[in-house]
């Protein structure tokens, strides 16, 4: 009796365990809204067959759909499991505020029934897309056909700048490339990653891992169709440390090997190096959790960038936390990453990467970790400071008294803006806001350079619209910028860090480089790695 009890206990473990660490997707279903269900169009139901095209290459183009304000979908639709109703949508963040139907994905072509009468079909493909409101009236069992024309509100790729993704969980089969690419392109995500991710423990996407990446990683497992692009990587996580994002990496990250517990080390910071040592690029995930490692991660110069928004707003160190950073003398810059399907729908954050050649998804990559981007929710946002672009370096020699102008240009015609703003060193010193939503306007100004410094902009309205450059930075004498507040509010970040955090190697860090940060508060020379005045 006994040996039959510790049997059942022995299974029941084994079966605990598959649930937890196999496949994590039981945590989308937490907060998640019930749907409405379709509606049945009834006996008399007309067929559409709607084919979409896109005006700019005549070409059938792939698209989300919602027809009849979501009461119909197609009877057999391959792309199901993704559509709104299916995934994603969970209630977190601003972006649970913006007005959406429930709508499915189409690779162009689709066929719905719908009741006779008034028929309302609404057809989008991401930001730079205007949406096409269709109304029709049908009779009883028509069959009716509908060619429909996508055109683009902005055409961003012909001013150099392309849209991406850094964090998007699917599982990749091997033999679904080509499903996915239909997801990521209704969205008109041209650079979409794809990554696997552990769970408590790590085995490099074996035993804890879900999210499966089965045609490899890195530069090896890209596919293309067109102008767009998908790659795998990975989600390393830990509880206690805080999660980060790899991309194009030569293999999965080692780890310390097999483990149970990815809480027992090693530090973000040893990921950060293993990432590197295989040509990948790594990012603090979801804004970097405070009371974990996100604050030593940036002070010690191990990431290459900051997935700072996300569910339409910024998460964790926020702006604030980032801003802290840029006026030490960082150069960190921040992308857009929606974290599909933990969030409301895929592609809802992206990054805009500005580049002279089209690039392949490492070298759109490089340009995130450059910080030639800005992230976005909706609008598209571009500063030009005297002609450079975000990423960009102005260098002047001591004693320079100069002034530089800037231009900030909004294009929004998806999600209207209320507030655009210059920001220079964390402070806002110009503001436009508008009584009504604007969906194109332009700031300009004159800033005055005495000392190094920072600038960047910054629009937003409500319901999760956001978007943010990265800075162009101004050198003055070979002097990176120092804002003795906001090094104490990383020092009192660490602290509480140091306080959360079990493990002892990682603390031991932490302490060494509030110590070293402390330093240079007092005029003393520091390691801090600071980055160097020339790129």
């Amino acid at each position: 009796m006994h040996i039959f009890i510790r049997l059942l206990l022995i299974t029941l473990v084994l079966n605990l365990s598959s649930v937890i660490y196999s496949h994590p997707k039981h945590m989308i279903d937490k907060h998640y809204p019930i749907p409405p269900p379709t509606v049945d169009p009834g006996p008399d139901a007309s067929l559409l067959v709607v084919h979409i095209i896109d005006s700019e290459t005549n070409e059938t183009t792939t698209a989300t759909a919602c027809v009849n304000e979501a009461a119909q979908e197609p009877d057999n639709d391959p792309y199901q499991k993704f559509s709104l109703r299916q995934s994603g949508n969970r209630h977190k963040g601003p972006i649970q505020y913006r007005p959406l139907n429930y709508y499915f994905y189409t690779d162009g072509k689709f066929e719905v029934r719908v009741p006779p009468g008034n028929v309302t079909l609404e057809i989008m493909k991401g930001y730079e897309y205007r949406s096409r409101l269709v109304q029709i009236t049908v009779g009883k069992r028509d069959t009716v056909a509908l060619e429909i024309r996508l055109e683009k509100a902005i055409n961003m790729k012909s001013q150099g700048w392309f849209s991406g993704d850094t964090h998007i969980h699917m599982d990749r089969t091997g033999a679904n490339d080509d499903t996915l690419l239909t997801i990521t392109s209704a969205k008109n995500i041209q650079y979409a990653y794809l990554l696997a991710m552990n769970t408590d423990g790590y085995d490099q996407d074996r035993t804890y891992s879900g999210w499966g990446q089965k045609k490899g990683i890195g530069d090896g497992s890209v596919y293309q169709k067109g102008a767009y692009y998908i790659s795998s990587g990975q989600e390393y996580r830990t509880s206690t440390l805080g999660h980060v994002t790899i991309i194009m990496p030569d293999e999965y990250v080692p780890g310390v090997g097999k483990t149970n517990d990815v809480d027992l080390g090693p530090s973000l910071g040893v990921i950060g190096d293993q990432t590197h040592d295989l040509n990948g690029f790594i990012g603090l995930a979801h804004g970097g959790y405070n009371h974990q490692e996100a604050d030593g991660l940036l002070l010690d110069d191990k990431m290459d960038f900051l997935e700072l928004l996300q569910f339409g707003g910024y998460r964790s160190l926020g702006l604030d936390g980032w801003y802290d950073f840029l006026n030490i003398g960082f150069r960190i810059p921040i992308v857009g990453a929606c974290d599909f399907p933990y969030t409301r729908e895929l592609g809802s954050e992206i990054t805009y990467a500005w580049s002279e050649e089209t690039p392949t998804p490492r070298t759109f990559a490089s340009q995130l970790a450059e910080g030639k981007s800005f992230a976005t929710s909706g609008p598209m946002l571009f500063l030009e400071v005297d002609s450079k672009k975000p990423g960009e370096i102005f260098n002047f020699p001591a004693g320079t008294e100069t002034s530089l102008d800037v231009q900030i240009n909004v294009e929004s015609p998806l999600y209207p803006v209320r507030y655009v703003e210059l920001i220079k060193d964390g402070q806002v010193v110009e503001r436009m806001q508008f009584s009504d939503l604007n969906e194109s306007c332009q700031l300009n100004a004159k800033l005055k350079i005495t000392k190094s410094c920072w600038v960047a902009a910054r629009t937003y309205a409500e319901a999760g619209t956001e978007a943010h450059t990265n800075p162009v930075y101004i050198y003055v004498g070979n002097n990176l910028p120092f804002n003795h507040d906001s090094a104490r509010q990383i020092i009192s970040r660490l602290e509480g860090s140091i306080e959360s955090i079990p493990n002892k190697d990682v603390t031991k860090k932490l302490n060494f480089l509030k110590n070293e940060l402390n330093k240079v508060l007092n005029k003393k020379k520091s390691l801090i790695p600071f980055p160097s005045i020339l790129k």
